[in-house]
């Protein structure tokens, strides 16, 4: 699981170097070493950067829909294959000798299938270890009632009305008492659905938080906002949902 920008990097770094071996090997079946040797370093480069852009886009805003994800995910992967098709082939052919300028576009795009399948292959992985999912979670009733959570080999039933905030945590959303908290696995896109009706707002894109429970707002700074909770917790918006925290009041003591 992806928990740190340490463990990203990790697995950004490993995943680019076996594509660059994957590459290298490919391009010896051209007959030429100097090719494999572009195609091992230069996409793979070209890659480890675009790559980089397109976790910013999943992370600044992932939609719901099914059809809406497949769409963004299949949409950044195109337009990987054909920014890296347009370095890369130019200077393949080149090494080979031909006149990039008399190349046709289709000729310079040649290979783009293999690019659009590394980046697909990079961003299921990637969605998959942040606990993205890509199916739609199923319906549910607006009006939650307990939640079943455990602690150790317990099985509570929490009632959502003593929920300050939920969280996001990887493949698990963790629910916090003024007093414990909880994991369960889900996503928080799931609760802040089942939810929406009652006191809960999210403020963040792994956060959601009980207005009841809010003491003071704080802010804004650059656009985001502090919100302290009756059980002590400071926790901090983002940007996109800075005017759902400008409606927010503390509760009445």
């Amino acid at each position: 699981m992806i928990r740190s920008t340490r463990d990203f990097w990790i697995f950004h770094a490993v995943f680019w170097l076996l594509a660059a071996v994957a590459l290298f090997t490919y391009g010896l079946t051209y007959g030429h070493v100097q090719v494999a040797l572009v195609r091992n370093l230069y996409n793979p480069l070209v890659g480890f950067a675009y790559a980089y852009l397109i976790r910013a886009a999943y992370d600044r805003s992932f939609p719901d829909g099914f059809a809406m994800k497949l769409a963004m995910i299949l949409g950044l992967s195109l337009g990987g294959a054909v920014v890296s098709a347009l370095v890369v082939n130019p200077i393949t052919f080149g090494l080979l000798g031909y006149k990039i300028a008399d190349l046709p576009l289709q000729t310079l795009l040649q290979d783009g299938l293999y690019f659009v399948l590394l980046y697909l292959v990079w961003s299921l992985l990637y969605l998959q270890l942040t606990g993205k999912s890509l199916a739609t979670a199923a319906p549910v009733s607006a009006r939650l009632g307990a939640i079943n959570v455990t602690k150790g080999n317990q099985v509570f039933k929490l009632d959502p009305a003593n929920i300050s905030c939920i969280k996001a945590s990887g493949d698990y959303v963790e629910f916090c008492t003024s007093t414990e908290s909880y994991l369960k696995s889900g996503t928080i896109g799931f609760y802040e659905r089942a939810l929406e009706n009652g006191p809960f707002v999210r403020i963040h894109r792994s956060i959601i938080v009980n207005r009841d429970k809010i003491v003071s707002v704080a802010g804004p700074t650059k656009g985001q906002y502090w919100i302290k909770l009756q059980d002590g917790q400071e926790l901090r918006s983002s940007r996109r949902y800075r005017e759902v925290v400008e409606s927010l009041t503390p509760a009445a003591p």
